[in-house]
């Protein structure tokens, strides 16, 4: 504890011993050892009504002494509890953020098991599965980001397993980068850090730039379909860029392995970007590789247009605009994006390579428009 508060408290202490009873007629040596007390506190503040006009700290005075003489130690030693409960109180609520501060930094929600590991955390964003933080590893203090499941019920741990799985055999510069995959001490996957997405970008973009990036994206999903992994959720925010606007396809926790036909328990997608068969499956199907090779011509027709294919005016009229309208034709590549966009799976390209060729062989021909 701080000096002057132990200086406060003692000098509250004396003063408290020092009021007299309420019968202020007491013994003569009572009052005496008041007065000499008084002249000791005198010293210690500074202050005091020790000398005041008429005061007589003689033995034989203090006898007659009037009532009301004990009434200002009881007035400033009340002031001085009170004001030391203030500054006490200041300062426990002044050192509370400290006593945190002392502990490795963690927002809510990241487990405590992984303190150890990494400090700095951050909150970055929630998808369907999980939380993810930026973080800095302890042992060699590289930026990494870390995914935790968004819950730890059995469902949400079943589809946050398979992401894990769908991660480790998922190793291309067009997906995003993945250090380690554990399941102890809680299950976790730390990831290269990339702080912007497309969500970043001011757009319209230029057109070469737009179908680099929609490129990578479909390189990225032709290699994860090659191995029976679809995504379902391609949108601007789960495509993070490097410096030089590669793209790198993140979160993969609403995918599932195709041939295997297994679901990961958890479905789920983003209206905005959702293909008819996500939204009325008993019309178009079942969502498979297709759907993502319509998602991406969703972004890719918000590059080069500024916007998103489809409005409404609230979520019903949105979807219905996705169900039954045709999109305005975009001002570039719209034989590519338009096929993408078609209702019926059937009549989009039949594989991410299939789109990926088509858009080299526009950009190789000056075919954009």
């Amino acid at each position: 504890m701080r000096p002057d508060l132990i200086a406060l408290l003692l000098v509250s202490t004396i003063l408290i011993a020092l009021i007299p009873p309420a019968d202020a007629a007491g013994p003569p040596e009572h009052a005496n050892a008041s007065s000499r007390a008084i002249e000791a506190v005198k010293e210690v503040l500074n202050r005091g009504p020790a000398d005041a006009p008429g005061q007589n700290k003689d033995k034989e005075t203090a006898d007659t002494a009037t009532p009301g003489a004990g009434i200002w130690p009881a007035i400033l030693v009340l002031v001085l509890i009170v004001g030391g409960s203030a500054i006490l109180a200041r300062r426990l609520k002044k050192r509370e953020p400290d006593a945190y501060r002392t502990v490795v930094s963690r927002p809510s929600g990241f487990p405590p098991e992984l303190a150890d590991r990494y400090e700095g955390v951050t909150f970055i964003g929630r998808g369907g599965l999980g939380e993810v933080f930026s973080a800095r590893r302890r042992d060699d203090g590289q930026m990494v980001a870390v995914k935790v499941p968004l819950a730890r019920d059995e469902v949400t741990g079943r589809a946050f397993m398979n992401e894990m799985r769908f991660l480790e055999d998922l190793n291309h510069p067009n997906i995003l980068a993945v250090h380690s995959v554990n399941i102890l001490p809680v299950p976790f996957v730390e990831m290269e850090y990339l702080p912007r997405t497309l969500n970043d970008l001011d757009k319209p973009l230029p057109t070469g730039t737009a179908a680099r990036i929609v490129a990578g994206i479909a390189a990225g999903l032709a290699f994860a379909h090659e191995k029976g992994i679809v995504h379902l959720d391609i949108k601007p925010g789960n495509i993070l860029l490097t410096e030089d606007l590669t793209p790198r396809i993140a979160d993969w926790g609403m995918g599932r392995l195709v041939e295997a036909g297994r679901d990961t328990g958890v479905t789920g997608y983003t209206l905005a970007y959702a293909a008819p068969e996500q939204i009325a499956p008993e019309r178009y199907g079942r969502p498979d590789a297709r759907t993502d090779i319509y998602q991406t011509g969703a972004i890719f027709y918000e590059l080069v247009a500024g916007r998103p294919p489809f409005a409404g005016e609230n979520l019903a009229g949105l979807a219905e605009a996705i169900l039954n309208d045709r999109p305005m034709p975009p001002p570039a590549f719209d034989r590519i994006i338009l096929r993408c966009l078609e209702k019926d799976p059937a009549n989009r390209y039949q594989s991410a390579r299939e789109l990926l060729d088509a858009i080299q062989a526009a950009i190789d021909g000056g075919g954009g428009t």
